[in-house]
């Protein structure tokens, strides 16, 4: 499986960090860009691209993750909208979280205000920024990575209620 997580200068990594680690668990994870090779994330951290946008062709994508952050930064809106509708139509998962649901909701055309972690046609995953946990969980069950609910309940009991079942 092969996920790409688009950032763009001023994102908050924290949003997306879980969902990464969640679906390297299955693939590869890419960092891509509308041009930047480093991104500055909000923590003071910087990230070095995988891609470019323009890179990327629908068919290399299984999950396609857009960050929230400071949207103003994203040097070609209608290029990333066209990557969010093309993949939901080639029956991708795409997520996006804070800003970047906003992102996702109007490529697709769905409600762009979530005050909580939605799904849209087990595909489309929308989630306020303060919900990463949800969100990661949620992109999981979107994307298959688990290997059956109780799986899936041990990742929400460790992750989410901070259990450990070892």
């Amino acid at each position: 499986m092969k996920t790409y997580i688009f950032l763009y200068q001023e994102i908050s990594l924290f949003e997306v960090d879980l969902v990464a680690y969640f679906l390297k668990t299955k693939g590869d994870v890419y960092i891509v860009t509308d041009g930047d090779e480093v991104i500055h994330t909000n923590e003071g951290i910087r990230v070095l691209a995988d891609k470019k946008l323009e890179e990327v062709t629908v068919d290399d994508v299984d999950v396609l993750v857009i960050c929230g952050g400071n949207i103003e930064n994203i040097k070609d809106m209608q290029a990333i909208q066209k990557v969010v509708k093309d993949c939901k139509t080639s029956g991708k998962v795409v997520g996006g979280i804070c800003a970047g649901s906003r992102i996702v909701a109007e490529a697709l055309g769905v409600d762009t205000e979530v005050d909580r972690t939605v799904v849209y046609d087990n595909q489309v995953v929308l989630s306020p920024g303060n919900e990463y946990v949800d969100f990661a969980l949620m992109m999981g069950k979107a994307a298959d990575i688990y290997e059956d609910e109780a799986d899936y309940e041990e990742t929400v009991q460790y992750f989410k209620q901070f259990h450990y079942l070892g």
